[in-house]
């Protein structure tokens, strides 16, 4: 970081080296000076960076498995057998998620559809505490 910039108290970057660098499990990690994300546009790129986890979903019972709670999941089964590390398995959920929330973003239809399900969650919860009080 340079000095401190006068008008507005804030530092300025000066780093312009770039690394690459490669993890123990297969993945890699890059330090850029400027960037701070490096998104997925779809679940393509998904599916690409977790070719493993791929494989596996072929052989789930449900063409739209979700691989987070339906029966007869190849993904959960591979997890719960120590076929795929639970690390692995986490990663690929929290940029699953990440990706159907960017959708629901982009698309008015599916914000929404997230929004009538909040909007039932949030009474499923409520009839809850009525029925079941502290």
């Amino acid at each position: 970081t340079l000095s401190i910039r006068p008008d507005d108290d804030k530092g300025r970057h000066a780093t312009t080296a770039r690394a690459l660098f490669f993890l123990p499990e297969g993945g890699m990690l890059i330090d850029t000076p400027g960037l701070r994300e490096i998104g997925l546009l779809d679940d393509c790129g998904l599916m690409d960076a977790f070719a493993d986890i791929a494989e596996l979903a072929a052989r789930c019972r449900f063409a739209d498995c979700t691989h987070r709670v339906e029966p007869d999941c190849a993904v959960l089964s591979a997890v719960a057998q120590g076929g795929l590390p639970r690390a692995r398995y986490d990663n690929y959920v929290k940029l699953s998620r990440k990706l159907e929330y960017q959708a629901g973003k982009s698309s008015p239809a599916k914000h929404l559809e997230a929004k009538q399900k909040q909007k039932q969650l949030g009474k499923l919860i409520k009839n809850y505490y009525k029925i079941n009080p502290k």
